[in-house]
């Protein structure tokens, strides 16, 4: 059909009707519905041929000429809100079973996991100078310029986070310690058993061979665009969640571990005089296993830091993509706090990470025995999608894609929303009857 513009229609309306009325669009529509609405869909071109061993016959075949428009659809599976929410949504959901699969058992844990030791931890920044804080602010910076403020900052309120005095605000330092958190988070993992080892007295080499301390994390910006992490750290046996752990391996001990650890624990950034640590303040709370009354749940700490997985972009402070040029940085829709921040990272040489603030390292991280993986969780949804069908063991698989391009037309992104809500609201009422 042609698509030359019909007159009277508005460009929604022609965009619209060009969709619907293409020879491959209800195909197209069954394959959206399969990638659960994708908002910026990966387009590939390729094939995918199967085998029989032996004898060479195909037995199977998927190839993008037999696909709607010529070209297989796929997720684009980010997970920003921000980007494509319904991949975030599916993002989140996992985080939440992997974060819940290692506090109440399931996904190839053992329930047993709810009797060991755990706790949620908080650990935060340090101070790289005063900055406005919300509500009443009465800031004072302890500078020569005597910077102060004693608004009342409401709530959204951009200025939060950003200093009181940019000239005296340390932007190196910040900058670094973002980009460093893995290095700190290394030595506090070492730290950790040190720490036990010495309270136990025995060498720390005996120690990680009589427990194991395993954990799952979560990265959160900041208003004032410096990283925290919220942490869950757990006591197992030495073999993982499935050992007993030793008897003197209590919540106590794990407590003081976590603090004394956070505490001392230091990176010297090479070729510089900076010294990075933790923030002093840390939140440690136990977790409960599930029972009513109880303040910090299972299901709680798992909702929590799937929300953070997938939360969007810090209004101001950070963006969701790569800036690929420093004359983006001056129009880009961030504070001049956010701005200097970036800008910094320039300098430093770390402009690939200069989105995130100078921040290296995945949002969302866990330690081996923890729990199970992305990989498994979406391998046993991809299964199940399937039906279970899949290729003999040893079928022979030719795979061979490339990439076309990504997204939507308008019209195609129109149809696309409609499918993500009508999913997302099928989702919310098989939640409202299992309750």
């Amino acid at each position: 059909m042609s698509s030359e513009p019909r007159e009277g229609l508005s460009f929604t309306d022609q965009e619209l009707l060009t969709t619907a009325t293409h020879p491959d669009f209800r195909a197209w529509l069954n394959r959206i519905r399969r990638i659960g609405g994708c908002q910026d869909p990966v387009h590939l071109i390729g094939h995918t041929l199967t085998a029989e061993p032996g004898t060479g016959r195909l037995v199977g075949a998927l190839t993008s000429d037999s696909q709607p428009y010529g070209r297989l659809t796929i997720a684009c599976g980010n997970r920003r809100l921000s980007r494509c929410e319904p991949c975030a949504r599916l993002h989140q959901g996992d985080t939440y079973h992997l974060i819940a699969a290692g506090l109440a058992g399931g996904k190839g844990v053992t329930d047993a996991v709810r009797g060991h030791p755990r706790a949620f931890v908080t650990f935060t920044a340090p101070s790289f100078g005063a900055v406005h804080r919300g509500g009443p602010c009465n800031g004072a910076s302890k500078c020569r310029h005597g910077a102060n403020c004693v608004v009342k900052h409401g709530e959204g309120d951009l200025l939060v986070g950003s200093p009181l005095c940019s000239h005296c605000y340390d932007y190196p330092a910040a900058v670094l310690f973002n980009a460093h958190t893995r290095d700190l988070w290394q030595r506090l993992h070492r730290n950790l058993y040190e720490d036990l080892a010495t309270q136990q007295g025995v060498s720390r080499t005996a120690m990680r061979k009589a427990v194991r301390l395993s954990y799952a994390k979560v990265a959160e910006w900041q208003r004032r665009g410096s990283v925290h992490f919220h942490a869950v750290m757990r006591f197992d046996g030495p073999a993982g969640p499935a050992d007993p752990v030793p008897a003197w391996a209590t919540l106590g001990l794990l407590i003081r571990t976590v603090r004394s650890a956070a505490q001392r624990v230091t990176y010297n950034v090479p070729d510089t005089d900076v010294v990075l640590r933790f923030g002093s303040q840390l939140d440690i709370r136990p977790i409960a296993p599930g029972r009513a009354g109880e303040e910090l749940t299972e299901r709680a700490v798992a909702s929590y830091i799937a929300k953070y997985v997938t939360k969007p972009e810090v209004s101001g402070v950070t963006v969701d993509r790569p800036i690929r040029d420093l004359t983006t940085v001056q129009v880009l829709p961030v504070t001049e706090h956010s701005r200097k921040l970036i800008h910094t990272c320039w300098v430093l040489g770390l402009r690939r990470w200069a989105h995130q603030l100078g921040y290296r390292g995945h949002i969302a991280t866990k330690s081996r025995r923890y729990s199970t993986t992305y990989t498994a969780l979406r391998a046993a949804r991809a299964e199940h999608r399937k039906g279970g069908e899949a290729p003999a063991a040893d079928a022979l698989v030719e795979k061979a894609w490339a990439f076309s391009h990504s997204g939507h037309t308008a019209g195609q992104a129109m149809f696309a929303e409609g499918i993500a809500d009508d999913l997302h609201e099928a989702r919310q009422a098989a939640r409202e009857e299992r309750r």
